[in-house]
This record gives C-alpha cells, structure tokens and sequence, in this order.
C-alpha cells in the first residue's frame, strides 16, 4: 500500500495513498495555503492516486469546501482511478459536496449506510437522524430498546448542536459510513464550518486558556454556553456511550482536538493547525446489552430519552405496535428489499414484549413470493408458530397478498419440519 501522501501544485490539491483520520489536517492545509498565501480563487482537488478514503477527514473537507464556494472560491474534483473508490465519493456524496456541478446527489438507497446529508434547519436535522435511526433499525438485529435510544439521543444531541451554538453558514453534515453486523458496531459524524466549540464555550467560560482545553471541559456534564439553551449534555452523553462500549470518540475544533479509544484512553491536545468549526466522530459498539443505557445517566439519574419507535409506531394507546408496510419500502418485489423488514420486525418484536404488532397491509395489491419468504417466511421460521402468532397480526391485507405469505410460511414450514 502506498504512502499517504498530501501535496499542493500551484491550485492542485494532491492526495495520494490513502487518506485516514489522522491525515484530517492535510487536505485543509492545502488549501488554506493556496487560497489565503497563493491567492487563488479556483482550485482543484486531485484524488486520481488516493487508494482508501474514510468518513472523517472527508467530511471534513466537504464541510470546508461548502463554506469555501459560498465565498467566491470554486473547486473542481478529479476522482480516483480506482472504479471502487470512485464509486465510494459517488454513493456517500462526498463527489456531489466537493463538486456538485459534476456530481449530482447520491442516489444511494442501501440501508446499512447513509450517505452525507446536509441539514441546515430543524425539520432537516429532524427527517436526517429519523432516517438514520430507521436504517439502524433494519440493519442490526437483537437490538435492546433503551440501548436503540441511547443511540439515537447521541446522535440527535450532536446534530443538534450545530444549530443551536455553531453558527454554521452552509449548517451541518452527517453521516453513518459503517455497520459492522457481527459486533454491532456503528460510526457516525458531524461535521460544521462554523465558530468553533472554544468560541462558544468562552462567552460564558472566559478562563479556558486554551482550545484544548475547551474541549476537555465540553464533555464534562452540564457544560455550556447558555442553560436557558440547553443543559451541556449532548458531548458528555456522547462520550460516556463511546466509552462505555469500547468505542471511539474524537472532537476537533479550533486549535483543541480530544480523543478517546480503548487502548489510549483519553487524550487532549493542542494542534498547529486550527480546524474551522467542529468535526465530531463517532464509534459505539452496543454488542452487550445494556452497556449505552448505564451509560446515559445525568445527575447521577439514568436518561430515559423518547425514542422513534414511540414517535413512529407505537398507537396512542401504546399498547399497540402498528407497522404499516407501504412506508417500510420502496419495493416488495425481491428478497433484498425484504431483508431490513424483517430486521425490523424481528427488533420491535423484541424490543416491545407487551405490545401486539399490527403489519397494515393498506395500498400493497401484490408482493412477490420471494418478498414475502424474506420477511415472513423467515420470520415465521425464526420466532416459532406459537410466537408469530401471539405477536403479529395482519390488517387490510388482500387475498392474493395473504395467498402469498401463507404459502411462504407453509414452505418454511415443511422445510424446518
């Protein structure tokens, strides 16, 4: 494997090898100095010889570019060589936020991976973590619930945090760029281009001598600018969840850059180079139950956050689950598109003991056979006859849909004997 190797040509950005979390720096550099010491006005960001590419430093570099362009200053993406990489800038947006003329939007709809989104106001913050918390659902199997919601509060706080105290110009980016289905582990970042955390924390703590040390005060409990805003909780809930399942967890932000990870533990620091707003990342394995919801205590009190199975599929008399399939789905034609609804269900099955889950058939006429294997079939065959029976129930289901699932649970059926 090569190098990494991070150069600038005149207005040429050069990445070469690949470029990981601790090459962040590199990229911006470079383009701070042609901008501001070589007075360019249009740049070009050359990843034709990069061979990796990871969510941090990319989103990063994308959240500096979006703020870069508002400013006059144009940028132009060559992409890998590699036609895998290629396709990884493409899928995850990466192309379209460094050069949205050539690079449209991803169209990427895979449910284990969300591509970077832009939110720049609440309703957007709010459709982003839904999707994302959704994706989670259906992706990772044997989810506890209070640890499902811990997650979910995460990542709400820290989205939230750039717009409420970032002054971000072009808001914010989020991405999840990895599961990892056998340790149940998942990365997320946030990214801004904003004033900074040090900046904001120093309206109300003139004493932080230094960014790094900002930083260091940001993940204590209750820390923050203005109580009648919010309570200082979102970085020291984040970090204790980190922590307490064997994660990772980075903070960099004007001069200050804080990480944590099992091995080295925490550690805070002060860097020659300032980053321009505030890049969270992200690594929480919740493969032992438990672990995020004993994490998630303010007060000495654990936290019991409002989760998106209440808001989005328990019935007002919370004694119902109600899942209706037309908004599960884009598709009911093959056996991939059924695969993360019966995550799904499998999930709400489990993590809902005392509640009846309603599938609401409403506006499907007609599923295919390996559809309805994918989700029933299997489903069937997982929890047992006894099980599914006492806790699913269909709704407005037509007799040709019906026909379907029944044969496909009555195949299983004989296969399992």
């Amino acid at each position: 494997m090569l190098d990494t190797n991070i150069t600038r040509d005149a207005n040429r950005v050069i990445v070469q090898g690949p470029l990981g979390i601790a090459d962040l720096y590199g990229p911006l550099v470079c383009v701070h100095k042609a901008i501001n010491e070589a007075g360019y006005k249009d740049l070009l960001l050359d990843f034709s010889k990069c061979t990796a590419a990871f969510s941090a430093p990319m989103l990063a570099l994308c959240c500096q570019v979006t703020n870069l362009r508002i400013s006059g200053i144009d940028f132009e993406l060559i992409l890998p060589a590699d036609t895998r990489l290629t396709r990884l800038f493409q899928n995850a947006n990466w192309a379209h936020y460094l050069d949205p003329y050539k690079n449209d939007l991803s169209s990427f709809r895979g449910y284990t991976q969300i591509p970077a989104t832009k939110f720049r106001s609440p309703d957007e913050q709010n459709r982003a973590v839904n999707r994302i918390v959704n994706s989670i659902l259906g992706a990772i199997p044997d989810i506890e619930r209070p640890d499902f919601a811990a997650l979910e509060w995460s990542i709400n706080e820290i989205t939230d945090n750039v717009l409420t105290h970032s002054e971000s110009n072009v808001g914010g980016l989020v991405q999840v760029s990895t599961f990892q289905k056998a340790r149940k582990r998942l990365e997320y970042i946030v990214a801004d281009a904003g004033v900074g955390i040090p900046t904001t924390l120093r309206a109300t703590h003139p004493n932080l001598r230094t960014d790094a040390e900002a930083l260091d005060r940001a993940i204590r409990e209750g820390v923050t600018r203005d109580k009648s805003i919010g309570q200082g909780n979102g970085l020291f809930g984040s970090y204790q969840i980190c922590s307490h399942s064997r994660g990772f967890f980075q903070v960099v932000s004007g001069y200050g850059k804080l990480v944590y990870s099992e091995r080295n533990g925490l550690h805070v620091s002060t860097e020659k180079v300032p980053y321009a707003g505030t890049l969270v990342a992200a690594t929480i394995d919740f493969s032992q139950p438990h672990l995020l919801e004993q994490a998630l205590q303010f007060g000495g009190k654990l936290h019991a956050p409002v989760d998106f199975i209440e808001t989005h599929y328990e019935a007002e008399d919370a004694e119902r689950i109600v899942f209706v399939i037309k908004d599960e789905a884009t598709s009911f034609g093959s056996r991939p598109a059924g695969t993360p609804l019966r995550t799904k269900l499998g999930n709400l099955a489990q993590m809902c003991p005392g509640q009846r889950i309603y599938i609401d058939f409403s506006d499907i006429a007609l599923i295919s056979s390996s559809f309805a294997d994918e989700v029933f079939g299997k489903l069937f065959a997982e929890l047992g006859a006894l099980s599914f029976m006492q806790r699913f129930e269909f709704m407005n289901v037509s007799q040709t849909v019906r026909q379907l699932v029944d044969r496909a649970i009555a195949q299983r059926m004989a296969v399992t004997g």
